[in-house]
């Protein structure tokens, strides 16, 4: 977003040395955004720079020394920084890059057909502020200079067959944006038709923001793995000063990270953490004193149950006799809560529960194993 705010400022500057420091700063933003966190802004990057060069609002090696002054600065940090975590020479996102795009491992993760960003992906992420800004296109021809370089951004990235909707996330700024020019222009025009449309695009939109809230709330329990990881370090901690811990590939999908490890800074001993996936035979495990799994019934001659992790299932309806029992008492919870200036996470995850006409299905996703006989 930063990027952007000196990309568009550089539209409204009196003169072209101020211009090309706008655009300087939203380069060396994505340079440092691409080698520091992700890799894949340099796509984004390239169609930028090169309309701009093209609408000679910049000048071609002046851009390449700012490029390579803010690579080689940020490349500096991110390999001083990653070396230090991984104990050897490292640039993570560097590697990061090399596995999933040159090396073309990112396929493993499964394919999806080359179209699935524009016909699925992107108007989930967008919701109606894909089709506004589809219309901004025409109602105000400035703002196709944005909305080129991110469609051939997406458009680029539709080569790679593994998909996700979070590689493509940094247009939806661009799309809010033409969103917002659409409902300016609507909101001007004073007849009566122009009025019920308005109010009905702001409906949409509302209705949009309520659909994020529930995706938000559905993600949210999408991650047993990084709880499962929390609650054994909750559980095992004070007994264990070492420990060898299995991360299976469940685990390691929704939320069992490096960030969640225990290290040597909190106990006199590391522990210890191994996502090997070339384990076969019950004697392949035994090194370890606990597990995080999705297949308890495979390790129940070995190790012992601590906790079972549940995880989203699916969603479910709620009949109504149902919730004319039970959504009363929450709303009257919550408007005592709201008079006493008392309102807590608690009562509003109560009044979703209690009120909600869809609630989600958690079933066991995940396992805390203790190796029988492991101090």
């Amino acid at each position: 977003n930063v990027a952007y705010s000196y990309w568009m400022q550089a539209s409204s500057q009196s003169s072209r040395t101020l211009t090309e420091q706008r655009l300087f700063r939203m380069i060396d933003c994505l340079v440092i955004s691409t080698v520091l966190f992700r890799s894949e802004l340099l796509l984004l990057l390239a169609p930028i720079t090169l309309l701009e060069l093209s609408m000679a609002r910049i000048r071609f090696f002046p851009t390449v020394l700012e490029g390579i002054k803010a690579g080689l600065a940020s490349l500096a940090v991110a390999v001083a920084v990653d070396s230090w975590f991984w104990r050897q020479w490292m640039w993570a996102e560097g590697a990061v890059f090399w596995f999933n795009a040159v090396q073309g491992k990112s396929v493993a993760w499964g394919i999806s057909p080359w179209h699935t960003y524009f016909s699925s992906l992107l108007p989930k992420i967008s919701g109606v502020a894909l089709p506004l800004a589809l219309a901004a296109l025409v109602i105000e021809p400035r703002f196709r200079r944005y909305m080129l370089p991110a469609g051939v951004f997406v458009g680029l990235y539709s080569f790679l067959g593994h998909k996700e909707w979070r590689f493509i996330v940094y247009v939806v700024p661009i799309m809010n944006l033409g969103a917002a020019i659409t409902l300016s222009w609507v909101i001007k025009r004073k007849t009566l038709a122009y009025r019920l449309l308005a109010v009905a695009l702001f409906g949409a939109l509302g209705l949009n923001f309520l659909l994020s809230v529930a995706q938000s709330v559905i993600s949210s329990q999408n991650y047993p793995g990084g709880v499962a990881m929390q609650r054994l370090h909750e559980l095992e901690l004070h007994h264990f000063s070492a420990a060898h811990v299995h991360i299976d590939g469940a685990a390691a999908e929704t939320g069992c990270s490096r960030f969640g490890e225990i290290g040597s800074q909190v106990t006199p001993y590391p522990w210890t953490y191994s996502k090997d996936e070339s384990h076969i035979v019950h004697q392949d495990y035994l090194y370890y004193t606990h597990l995080l799994t999705s297949q308890p019934e495979f390790h129940r001659h070995d190790y012992e149950i601590l906790e079972q992790v549940d995880g989203y299932a699916g969603l479910a309806r709620v009949p109504l006799g149902q919730l004319k029992q039970t959504c009363p008492s929450a709303i009257k919870e919550l408007v005592s809560n709201l008079s006493l200036s008392k309102l807590s996470k608690e009562t509003a995850v109560r009044l979703w529960e209690e009120c909600s006409p869809v609630q989600i299905k958690k079933e066991g996703r995940i396992w805390i194993m203790r190796r029988v006989g492991a101090v």
